[in-house]
């Protein structure tokens, strides 16, 4: 068994029938390039091995009994395949086109609770025989690394343990009442420790402020977007692959990190996106962005992750520019983790009722009295793994996207594979009727950064409008 940490459990508290909070990745490979074709029977047939020895594909969700204590995860290696595989055949020949509204089919729905917290999707009928493996996992599991560790484990050669796991039950009531009431003593006794903690920060903050220096984006500062909506169950995406070598061309000429270059091509899509539909605002976009805290030793599964607030600078028109805005934003925040207690949020998790009110009521009590979310959109930039190989055939494509949070109701979710970043584009699809509209303008926005600096030749990026940038990337945040 093993208890959902506080961050963990925010991902089950924040789901909602309009708010599924899963994840979602996708490996695109050619199945006849492997030892022996992948048919949907083949992978069929795969599936309890990797169940067998993935961990976190085991488990399932224990609720507390009487909801007294947090929920857990115990072991349920024995699935039933049949629930957790679902074939899509796409009219071929499929495009990326038609492969993104299969990926908007399957974010529809949520996890069921009553089984492991994840669903496999094999989807053929792509261009040249390709297929796609679709993978949605709750967020509640994993966030980027631990995924990015999902992901490798799936593709790695292991065979499974040699005594194979059993079920896990649920322990007797006179065992699980004394453990949950120490756990929830433990809690107790640490609220005054943090409480100080957090007295400590609320100081380094205004000394900062009264030094003049800037902090993390301001809550409830950017106007209202179409996206900032209250959500309802649809989902639009779209994705974008850029070259990283350019990217890391633009980072290197203009003295900033591979974040900083994605966080403007979102940023240069979005405004794109905005003045088409004569919707862009003269102040700046939020957004928040989420930055790995996991120790090299640490636990590799659940959520570790800080979270940056950042001002888009949308209301900048240069690109190089709003390029520049963004770093400064970025390096302000880097400076800012730096000053604060890193694991103060994250230990403010463990009291879930209290951290609700912070995260959920203020924020909404501030959206309804100031008319303004309490920031735009998310935006994640993972730097993903080195070649992998699903069963022998070579994964040529990968693509990610996280999950909706109110008022965000707008997510681009960044991997590198490859050479290649390709950039997701997630959206409320009763706000935004079509995210191609903005994924098309990512490889522009690259294009615009790329044509400023000095000596560049002519760059390929994926196909877009009036545009010829082709994608590969590799570089983590």
């Amino acid at each position: 068994m093993r208890r959902l940490t506080g961050e963990d459990n925010s991902f089950l508290a924040w789901e909602n029938a309009a708010q599924p909070q899963h994840t979602i990745k996708v490996l695109v490979l050619d199945p006849i390039r492997g030892p022996r074709p992948l048919t949907f029977e083949a992978v069929k047939a795969l599936v309890p091995d990797l169940v067998a020895r993935v961990e976190p594909l085991q488990w399932q969700l224990l609720a507390p009994r009487l909801r007294f204590g947090r929920p857990w995860w115990i072991a349920r290696p024995h699935v039933d395949v049949d629930r957790h595989l679902r074939r899509i055949t796409l009219a071929s020949p499929g495009g990326d086109h038609e492969l993104a509204a299969a990926i908007e089919a399957i974010f529809h729905d949520r996890l069921e609770r009553g089984r492991p917290a994840w669903q496999l999707c094999y989807v053929d009928g792509l261009a040249d025989g390709r297929i796609a493996l679709i993978w949605k996992i709750h967020h509640a599991v994993a966030d980027g690394t631990a995924s990015l560790r999902i992901l490798e484990a799936l593709c790695s050669n292991g065979s499974p343990p040699s005594t194979p796991p059993r079920d896990e039950r649920r322990p007797a009531l006179w065992r699980w009442l004394p453990m949950v009431a120490r756990h929830q003593l433990a809690a107790l006794i640490g609220l005054p420790r943090l409480i100080a903690r957090t007295g400590a920060v609320t100081r380094t903050i205004l000394r900062r402020r009264k030094a003049g220096k800037p902090g993390y984006a301001e809550a409830f500062a950017a106007p209202g977007a179409r996206f900032n909506a209250p959500l309802t169950a649809q989902r639009r995406f779209a994705f974008r692959g850029c070259d990283m070598d350019t990217i890391k061309r633009v980072a290197r000429a203009f003295g900033v990190t591979v974040n900083d270059v994605f966080l403007a091509v979102c940023s240069g899509a979005l405004r794109a996106y905005l003045d088409r539909h004569g919707e862009l605002a003269d102040e700046s976009l939020t957004a928040v962005v989420p930055v790995s805290m996991r120790p090299p030793d640490g636990d590799p599964w659940g959520n570790k992750v800080a979270r940056w607030n950042v001002a888009l600078a949308t209301d900048v028109a240069d690109p190089v520019d709003r390029l520049a805005a963004i770093a400064a934003a970025t390096r302000t925040a880097r400076e800012v983790q730096a000053e604060r207690d890193l694991w103060l949020q994250h230990d403010w998790m463990e009291y879930w009722p209290l951290f609700w009110f912070y995260s959920r009521a203020l924020p909404l009590i501030g959206e309804r009295t100031t008319h303004r979310p309490t920031f735009s959109l998310i935006a994640s930039n993972m730097r993903g793994p080195q070649q992998l190989c699903f069963e022998g055939a070579p994964v040529e494509r990968l693509i990610s996207s996280g999950p909706l949070v109110f008022p965000m109701g707008l997510n681009f979710t960044g991997w590198s594979y490859e050479g290649k970043l390709t950039i997701g584009v997630l959206a409320c699809g009763d706000h935004v009727a079509d995210a191609w509209e903005i994924a098309d303008q990512l490889p522009v926005a690259l294009a615009e950064l790329a044509a400023s600096v000095e000596g560049v030749e002519q760059l390929t990026c994926e196909p877009a409008p009036g545009v010829n940038v082709a994608p590969q990337a590799r570089d983590r945040v």
